[in-house]
């Protein structure tokens, strides 16, 4: 059934329309006295698709409005292409279409069951499933292997994208059992591939999806305002929730229309602590694609080409830790050369999924229960971006290049645990990390939702998102001057809401600079104001009226944007107060009546409340209010009922404060309980 499912959703996707209404759109060159330009034309047209940046020239999409705006601007253009899918259109005929990589996926899910799994990572915007496989030799069960994610058709009429990661899944199952280091590769990583992440602009031969927007620019680390917010469609999002599900140690991103592989940073030309490695993969990844002037690639910069923010390299690297890569093909319609193009980059994939395993690994876990735990991995010296664990195994993969480090466990409840360790030139130096519990009474959020700094000074922050994370140490994140500069954080566990100030947030340097608050158990919204702080503030979520939150979002408000590089608020850090217990195991007890108590339980909840009340009470009405006060639901209780968190219309209630009202006909009783979504 589930197969025929899958099956209409791909055919079908093909009758659907291909989305928001949009102009013709062609290829024009825009020339430039010198490559320094390109970032004063993209800030004059932040709409612009760029393709390539060379030193006298930009190529990019526009339409003819687009067109006849940067003439008018003063620059000279040139129309390379006048109807870009129409030209498009010629040159398909040796790509698959998206209903015959659904079709060919599951071919080999059903040929090679013993090493791969089929998942549907989520619908697009015109509710088409996007596909991904995972290539293991376990592939139903989650090992403590390094995991590899390769993504084809961020813009969807890039199709080679698709064709290079479509082939190379294609050559890992067949030479699996017969070519030795693929065999290696697949016992010893976990390979995901995903051909097509917009499914609508695939079908629709466009760089958008369904619903008008770049993918490549949607990503929350670092945007600026070229989607309607971040991680705001459905693809990305998709591929949000896969990193949190999946610890992703490496990962390719699959483009067309240069030859380059490009390297982060995308957004910014402050290059990261662990810039040397990564230069030096990218450039064993371009030397192993020699062969023709088809195939051949060289490394670049991000940033130097051009500016992109909110882009998915800088995103997996920058909120997750790993190391993410943007591969750039030529797009040629001949068979052969779209064959030798997979081919070139199946030899770096080789080369490059097995260093995945190299460098520092380990596994984290609880001294007493072994129970595995969600930690940060921070890197001292020298100093490394920081990875995490993941959350259900609890293992970690740091690639490095040869040399010591140190490098510090922190998990929120724990005593941390500092290690010094030589790393070899190949293989990796692995860790069975178990933490004692702590008795300190703090925790400290360690994790990045998304985050935008987009004022004039942006190109020069001196400082890096993980200095802001953890406890605070005085080395701090500078959030920015103007409004926009915005961070958005996640507490894990979530916040209680204590009879004290529950949260502060530390400021990193000596001069106190104002921000606004807002907490949330949906980073999506919505958002409730927890106050104004300056510098160093400690603040208390019932000013929010919430009994917990797991998401903090602050916005600089310190002024007009400036030069400085240190500009606006420094975050440093944010501490707050550990409960007592868990919030998601311990039933909460109710108000107590005749020494025998109401229990709803678990507290918070999320798709259901089990409600129970003293055995020595008869039957009576239960009624349920929001913080509001409006009733949400009317119930009768015997001894005990389960309410599955739905109002008199049936529908699921949002995230927020209830409130159970107890009535046997003799008295009444309260009790106030949390439903987090």
């Amino acid at each position: 059934m589930k197969k025929l499912v899958l099956i209409l959703f791909c055919f079908f996707g093909l009758t659907l329309l291909s989305g928001l209404p949009s102009q013709k759109e062609g290829i024009i060159r825009i020339r430039i006295a010198q490559h320094q330009e390109v970032y004063s034309l993209q800030a004059k047209f932040p709409w612009l698709a760029i393709i390539d940046a060379q030193e006298n020239y930009v190529d990019a999409y526009a339409t003819n409005e687009q067109t006849n705006e940067i003439i008018s601007a003063g620059y000279q253009v040139t129309i390379l292409i006048d109807d870009y899918q129409k030209e498009l259109a010629k040159t398909l005929q040796g790509y698959h279409t998206y209903a015959q990589v659904c079709s060919l996926m599951y071919v080999v899910r059903n040929q090679y069951p013993e090493i791969t799994k089929l998942e549907t990572l989520g619908l697009s915007t015109q509710n088409r499933v996007i596909l991904a496989m995972k290539v293991t030799d376990n592939p139903q069960i989650e090992e403590p292997e390094p995991e590899i994610r390769l993504v084809g058709a961020h813009h969807g009429n890039e199709k080679i994208s698709t064709e290079v990661t479509l082939s190379f899944l294609k050559y890992l199952v067949e030479n699996y059992g017969i070519n030795q280091t693929v065999t290696d590769l697949v016992n010893n990583r976990e390979i995901w591939i995903i051909p097509i992440l917009n499914v609508d602009g695939h079908i629709s031969n466009s760089r958008y999806n369904g619903a008008g927007v770049d993918l490549n620019r949607d990503y929350g680390y670092m945007w600026q305002a070229s989607s309607p917010s971040p991680w705001s469609q459905p693809e990305t999002r998709a591929i949000q929730k896969h990193s949190q599900d999946n610890n992703i140690t490496l990962e390719y991103e699959y483009h067309s229309t240069a030859s380059y592989v490009n390297y982060l940073w995308d957004y910014h030309p402050k290059d990261p602590p662990d810039s040397s490695y990564i230069i030096a993969i990218s450039q064993e990844y371009a030397d192993s694609t020699y062969g023709s002037a088809t195939t051949r690639l060289t490394k670049i910069n991000g940033f130097d080409w051009y500016v992109a923010r909110g882009s998915a390299q800088d995103a997996i690297f920058g909120i997750w830790g790993g190391i993410g890569t943007t591969i750039e093909t030529q797009q040629p319609s001949q068979q052969a050369r779209i064959d030798s193009i997979c081919v070139a980059n199946r030899r770096a994939l080789l080369a490059m999924i097995t260093r995945a395993g190299w460098g520092i690994s380990g596994t984290v876990r609880d001294s007493f229960t072994q129970q595995p735990l969600f930690a940060m991995i921070k890197f001292t010296n020298p100093k490394r971006w920081p990875v995490y664990t993941d959350k259900t195994i609890g293992d970690f993969h740091k690639m490095v290049s040869p040399g010591t480090y140190t490098f510090t466990v922190f998990a929120n409840g724990y005593q941390p645990k500092t290690y010094t360790v030589n790393v070899p030139s190949t293989g990796a130096v692995n860790f069975d990390i178990d933490l004692v519990p702590d008795t300190s009474n703090l925790y400290y959020v360690q994790k990045i939702v998304w985050v935008r700094r987009d004022n004039s000074s942006s190109y020069l922050d001196a400082t890096w998102t993980m200095d802001g994370l953890g406890k605070p140490d005085s080395v701090y994140y500078s959030l920015g001057s103007i409004s926009n500069s915005t961070i958005v954080l996640e507490a894990d566990p979530p916040i209680r809401n204590f009879p004290r100030a529950d949260f502060t947030i530390f400021e990193g340097d000596a001069t106190p600079e104002s921000y606004q608050v807002y907490v949330t158990n949906d980073w999506r919204g919505t958002w409730f104001s927890c106050g104004n702080g300056n510098g160093t503030t400690s603040f208390d979520l019932t000013t929010a009226g919430l009994d917990s939150a797991r998401y903090i979002k602050i916005i600089d408000a310190s002024g007009a944007p400036t030069t400085n590089p240190y500009a606006g608020f420094d975050l440093d850090g944010i501490a707050y107060v550990k409960p007592t217990s868990s919030i998601y195991e311990s039933p909460v007890s109710g108000i107590s009546i005749s020494h025998k108590s109401y229990l709803i339980f678990p507290n918070p909840a999320k798709n259901y409340v089990k409600i129970i009340c003293p055995k020595s009470h008869p039957k009576q009405k239960i009624k349920i209010f929001n913080i509001s006060g409006n009733l949400v639901k009317e119930l009768d209780l015997f001894d005990e009922i389960i309410w599955n968190t739905r109002d008199q219309n049936g529908s699921y209630v949002p995230s927020g404060i209830y409130f159970c009202v107890f009535d046997n006909g003799k008295e009444k009783t309260q009790q106030k309980f949390v439903i987090y979504r």
